[in-house]
């Protein structure tokens, strides 16, 4: 009778990465791991990613100048995450007015 050798945790966690939604959850990550460098320190104090629903990423925007402002490089920020992503992690997105502890109703427990 063989023992199968024991897997490393390394090893389950990228097979967990690739095989649950854990490895989306992790990609969209880098997201707000890299924010200042997708958007630029110009913009990045400004504004900041909310969540993540059906490939639309939501950002949160201090006022509606700052809004009008990220919304020039909209489409160019969507190439930069798929690029950093290797793959089309984000299809739009959408800007919202105020900070992050300010959800809607329908929005609160529906984050991802």
């Amino acid at each position: 009778m063989s023992r199968k050798q024991p897997e490393s945790i390394a090893d389950i966690l990228a097979k967990m990465a690739r095989q649950t939604s854990l490895g989306l959850n992790l990609e969209q990550a880098e997201i707000w791991e890299h924010w200042t460098e997708l958007v630029g320190e110009h913009l990045a104090p400004h504004c900041s990613p909310h969540n993540i629903k059906d490939g639309q990423l939501r950002i949160t925007v201090e006022s509606t100048v700052w809004m009008h402002k990220a919304s020039y490089i909209k489409w160019d920020l969507i190439k930069r995450i798929n690029r950093m992503a290797g793959k089309e992690l984000v299809s739009d997105i959408f800007f919202r007015l105020g900070s992050d502890e300010e959800d809607t109703p329908e929005e609160q427990g529906k984050e991802g």
